[in-house]
């Protein structure tokens, strides 16, 4: 057989034993019923679980539970706790998830329904246990834990321990302990990163949906690419955690959610004012600055300002962001939040360089294939956001968000292969976003079973105008229009997903619906009559996306600690490019249909998940670097196995470790897919403990040592090419003394010659020599070591 149809047949097996699976529990979930298990016992479950350590707070002293720096640090892990998808837009988010989830479970029975509804539910995360008197206490980066029960068994949340445990120099730097993600920055500081998750080349965001405290991130019908996701805005000292959903088996999840959803929640650790100070090789400064005025780490502003030259040519950056988020709690039971931010940048792009122009001299391993290439992005957004107060056994989140952003880029990957002139683009987009949502949480009973029951819907309505010209290389001036387009593309979805309980067995099923319109105004050809196709300067096109979802859980006993098996089936969906739609059409999703089966064990010091995956896209297509345009593939399949696990054995360290494999490859013909990695590495380890040397300050100084090692094998390119090993190795070194912080880091600790990203094409970068259509392999070049020292001032 094949490799084709044995791919083929793998994830079609993968499909049909989950639900066999989800089938055949059906006579088990009957023979549970008639047993007429006791709801106590059922609260006591797993899937139910109500009986937990709890202990009256604050609504502050809630939130700060989650995810906060505590000036005592825990001698023992914090209990996983869980929470509902409805709350993953919120933030802070991870200790109200908890919460919600104790006072909907809770309200199941008729003596607790009352006291949560008129009072606030109390923490359901289990407090770390105080420190012995002889303990130092020094405010530190130890973190309390509170983390949503995962509905598959390749959910995960990165507690900010795990975020802190390796060198970041950015946001997406944050993204590298997902398990199986790469995130390659090959165009400047400025441009968001291509992205790899499970067998898919993501390019700068198509298939992995990204999330910031409720505020989308991925841009519709991008110029450059479909889902362009640009997570420079974000800074990443106030980032509280990651919340990843690998796959697309989760109702809520919405357009671009094919490879998988990353929510990222916002919260400063620390109270008062906290400023910090780099400087680096290169010309590296930065300078930070946050505020946080009371005990609720969702309520906080920070500012960053950075610039650089960069370590080759053409790599200088500068930019600016501010970020800042309150929260409130209303009378009547009201909350109520507000996020805002806006973000500028300018960068420069060193291009490619041919490898053989490399191994001839005739370029150096950091050149630049030619000038003229970056560009400048600006973003500005809020965020408004309520949640009404809780009517018997719901809960019920509004929220209304505006994004305003626009970029110009210019790149030039082929040199004066199609034009003597040059082949430079430059390409604008600007982008106006409107959008609500609307989702409520409410326990009922059904066949006599309790069963969690998530509502959402909403609209968003993306205004674009966008543009792409040809430029000279001689002098940046235009000499061809490609692209002049305005339109609007309105995305109205609704979802619903309901799961019940019954002892260990766990069932869930659910459905989401978008109904997607497009108008389209070509405005190149209703001025040039060379561009007019014959199909209208005015287009308009609808479609609609039903999606499945479906999973099924089983529990090997009742303990929190236990194994838990699953089977996950889901229909995932990316939205096509609103330019490319004809009159009438209907717009056609390409979707995707996803298939998992694994296992989790989630203890209080030890977290581990195995899931093998599978996924068919039915008409796929990639990025062509050498015309710049998308190509279609037809029909895709991917398959592959994770693993990872998150330890905390003693108090102070932290250990973050995962493995992908995957393989990616286009039925039709047999053939693999280029670029996506097909084995992917990480590891993050953090180490902290406070010191007694007196002459360090005793008690009050603290030490913290971090690496984080990342390993991404050979990726196939075109013609049958193989990209070069990666494998870096980052370190931090920091020491705290009261109010003052020193940190050292040093990424890239083995000064390895790494290319970020391999391309297989033809080019001809200098204008005098033979034109030639031959491939030739080009690279862009991974920054080597570069230290920075940074001055933190906490007040």
């Amino acid at each position: 057989m094949d490799l084709a149809v044995g791919a083929s047949m793998r994830v079609r097996v993968l499909a049909v034993v989950s639900t066999c699976f989800l089938a055949s529990s059906l006579p088990c979930l009957a023979m549970a019923q008639d047993a007429a298990v006791r709801p106590e016992a059922l609260a006591a479950s797993p899937a139910n679980p109500t009986e937990r350590i709890e202990a009256p707070t604050s609504p502050q002293a809630e939130r700060a539970s989650a995810v906060a720096t505590i000036s005592d640090p825990p001698s023992t892990a914090a209990r996983n706790t869980e929470t509902s998808p409805l709350a993953q837009s919120e933030a802070p988010s991870t200790a109200q998830r908890a919460e919600e989830e104790s006072a909907l479970s809770q309200s199941e029975a008729p003596s607790t329904a009352q006291q949560h509804t008129d009072s606030p539910p109390p923490s359901q995360t289990t407090t770390a246990t105080e420190p012995t008197e002889s303990a130092p206490q020094p405010a530190t980066s130890t973190v309390v834990r509170g983390t949503r029960t995962a509905r598959s068994a390749s959910e995960v949340t990165l507690g900010r321990d795990i975020l802190d445990a390796a060198p970041r120099s950015g946001a997406v730097d944050l993204l590298r302990a997902v398990p199986g993600l790469v995130a390659s920055q090959h165009s400047g500081e400025g441009k968001a990163h291509q992205l790899f998750l499970r067998g898919f080349d993501a390019l700068h965001g198509q298939d992995v949906e990204i999330d910031v405290a409720g505020l989308p991130v991925n841009e519709v019908s991008h110029i450059h690419a479909l889902g362009y996701a640009d997570l420079n805005f974000v800074i990443p000292e106030v980032v509280q955690s990651i919340e990843v959903t690998e796959g697309s088996y989760r109702a809520s999840q919405g357009d671009f959610a094919v490879a998988g959803t990353m929510r990222l929640d916002l919260g400063v650790r620390e109270q008062g004012v906290h400023i910090a100070g780099t400087l680096g090789q290169y010309r590296q400064r930065r300078l930070v600055a946050t505020v946080r005025p009371g005990e609720d780490p969702g309520t906080f502003a920070a500012v960053e300002l950075g610039e650089g030259k960069g370590f080759g040519a053409q790599r200088g950056y500068g930019r600016a962001a501010l970020l800042a988020q309150a929260t409130a709690k209303l009378g009547d039971g009201f909350t109520v939040r507000a996020l805002g931010g806006s973000y500028v940048t300018r960068f420069d792009s060193p291009g490619v360089v041919r490898e053989d122009h490399l191994l001839t001299g005739a370029s150096d391993f950091f050149s630049a294939s030619a000038p003229r290439q970056g560009g400048t992005v600006s973003r500005h957004q809020l965020l408004l956001g309520v949640e009404l107060p809780r009517a018997g056994k719901g809960r019920t989140r509004l929220e209304l968000f505006g994004v305003l952003s626009d970029l110009r880029l210019r790149n030039n990957f082929t040199g004066f292969r199609v034009d003597p002139r040059g082949d430079g683009l430059e390409q604008t987009n600007d982008a106006t976003v409107l959008g609500a949502r609307a989702e409520h949480r409410r326990n009922v009973t059904a066949f006599g079973r309790p069963v969690t029951l998530e509502l959402g819907l909403g609209a968003r309505r993306d205004g674009v105008e966008q543009t792409q010209r040809r430029y000279r290389e001689s002098d940046g001036t235009f000499f061809s229009d490609e692209v002049d387009a305005r339109f609007t593309q309105t995305d109205v979805w609704g979802w619903a997903e309901g799961q019940m309980s019954l002892g260990r067995w766990s069932l869930r099923v659910g459905g989401r619906a978008d109904g997607l319109g497009v108008e389209v105004f070509d405005a190149l050809a209703f001025r040039d009559p060379r561009f007019y196709d014959g199909q209208g300067y005015s287009r308009s096109a609808f479609g609609v996306h039903l999606g499945a979802k479906a999973g099924l859980e089983y529990a090997l006993s009742d303990e929190s600690d236990t194994w838990r098996f699953f089977a996950s089936y889901g229909d995932g969906f990316r939205s096509p490019q609103a330019r490319s739609l004809s009159e009438g059409e209907r717009a056609p999703f390409v979707s995707v249909h996803g298939a998992e089966l694994g296992a989790r064990k989630d203890g209080e010091r030890w977290a581990l998940q195995l899931s093998l995956f599978g996924s068919q896209v039915e008409n796929d297509f990639f990025f062509d670097h050498t015309v710049g345009t998308t190509v279609y593939t037809g029909e895709t399949l991917r398959t592959g196995l994770t693993a990872s696990l998150q330890a905390r054995p003693v108090p102070g360290l932290v250990a973050a470790l995962s493995g992908t494999v995957a393989h990616a490859y286009v039925k039709a013909t047999d053939t693999m897919l280029p670029y996506f990695a097909p084995f992917v590495g990480r590891a993050e380890v953090g180490w902290e403990r406070p010191l007694e040397w007196s002459w360090l300050g005793g008690e009050k100084t603290t030490l913290s040592l971090g690496t984080g090692l990342t390993f991404i094998g050979p990726r196939p390119l075109p013609f049958d090419e193989r990209s070069r090993t990666v494998f870096l190795t980052d370190v931090d070194v920091a020491l705290r003394r009261g109010e003052l912080g020193l940190r050292l880091e040093v990424m890239n600790l083995l000064d390895s010659r790494w290319r970020d990203g391999e391309f297989v094409y033809s080019s001809r970068f200098d204008p005098n020599a033979p034109a030639s259509l031959v491939p030739a392999r080009h690279f862009t070049a991974g920054s080597p070591r570069t230290a920075s020292l940074t001055l933190e001032v906490h007040l």
